[in-house]
């Protein structure tokens, strides 16, 4: 008979960790945003104020399906109040997705059931759900099964990612002439003038080093653009600290510096995980902007893929230019929504879809919902 079981405090998190991670590995959407690692990392870090609500639908002790949630509590516009029921790793990971055995709407109807009547909730909203994902079929079917008479998708970002041959001439060979062209000379010209070396974060220094170094060219890049960078937060730094620490153990960090004369000057920081290249960041000093180095660094970071056997590239959220220089390929995430009736939740449902008022109260810096402890 199938049960669905709630943990919703810490320690209960931490001894699923086998179990959670042995049910992930036989999944039908195994990412590495995913895994019991990544998950219960973010939630030491971004966990504060928030209920953790991670639903296990079990069947004679094996666990079927995992919706891995959270919610929280939000003054809304100064007044009302509002409880938010998101997917936990949001926003820090680029998929989100429940861990499914089966694609069944069985365990999607069990979910909402609970969420129903044990949850107190205005407002749930999923992110980045990959448009391939099993997740995404399940979602959509939910809300006419159930009944819901207020729910919506929309979709998020593209996602590019590159398919990887067997060797790096077949790769360079799919790239256009001018692509081709310019890596090869901007590579030659770095090369005439300094000794150029793919260094790995361990020929770098301690895990913690290797990332301050990144953390650095990140935010030198984006600083020279009048950007604030991914890293400008103290919290942030200290979260993918100890993600690269983590993943280093697993063998699932891939950090990757480009180094001239052994000065590290660009970097490529992701994971490698069931045989994809996550590219979460990168980072380059913009002194060597004119070299084109930020291609450069996905060019030998490509390259150490190739090497490993790895299957895809996955340059993930965002459709920047210079990801379509490198690939044509590219998948959708999605955001599903399901309101209930109070008039807060409804509200806030009209002024996020709104994009004027949306951008109105951006340009005025005033928040539309404010954190509160739960």
């Amino acid at each position: 008979m199938k049960r669905i079981l709630k943990v919703k405090e810490c320690n209960e998190f931490q001894t699923l960790r086998d179990r959670w991670n042995d049910s992930l590995n036989t999944s039908l959407d195994n990412n590495v945003f995913s895994t019991w690692e990544w998950l219960s990392i973010w939630w030491e870090h971004f966990g504060k104020g928030k209920q953790l609500i991670i639903l296990s639908v079990e069947d004679k002790n094996e666990i079927l399906a995992i919706a891995p949630l959270t919610c929280s509590k939000h003054k809304f516009l100064g007044f009302g109040n509002l409880k938010k029921i998101s997917f936990a790793g949001s926003p820090e990971s680029d998929y989100n997705t429940f861990i499914l055995k089966e694609k069944k709407e069985k365990f999607s109807e069990l979910i909402f059931d609970y969420l129903n009547v044990h949850v107190d909730w205005d407002y749930l909203e999923l992110e980045d759900i990959p448009e391939k994902s099993a997740t995404i079929d399940l979602l959509y079917t939910a809300p006419v099964k159930m009944q819901y008479k207020c729910w919506e998708t929309e979709q998020n970002d593209m996602c590019p990612y590159i398919s990887l041959p067997n060797s790096m001439n077949a790769f360079l060979a799919g790239l256009s002439s001018n692509m081709r062209r310019n890596l090869k000379r901007y590579s030659r010209k770095l090369g005439e003038k300094c000794r150029l070396e793919l260094k790995n974060y361990d020929e770098i220094g301690s895990v913690k080093e290797a990332m301050k170094t990144f953390f650095r060219l990140h935010q030198m890049r984006w600083e020279s653009e009048g950007g604030l960078g991914a890293f400008n937060s103290p919290k942030i730094r200290g979260f993918h600290i100890d993600i690269a620490k983590c993943f280093a153990e697993k063998e699932w960090l891939d950090l990757n510096f480009v180094t001239a004369n052994d000065e590290p000057i660009a970097a490529t920081y992701g994971f490698d995980y069931n045989q994809k290249a996550y590219v979460y960041l990168t980072g380059w000093d913009p002194t060597y902007s004119h070299y084109m180095i930020g291609n450069l660094a996905h060019m030998y970071s490509i390259q150490k893929s190739i090497q490993k056997g790895l299957k895809e590239y996955d340059l993930m959220r965002g459709d920047e230019l210079y990801k379509r220089l490198w690939t044509k390929k590219a998948r959708k995430n999605f955001e599903i929504r399901f309101v209930q009736k109070g008039f807060s939740s409804r509200i806030y449902k009209w002024l996020t879809k709104n994009t004027k008022i949306d951008f109105l109260f951006s340009k005025l810096g005033i928040p539309m919902l404010q954190d509160e402890k739960i």
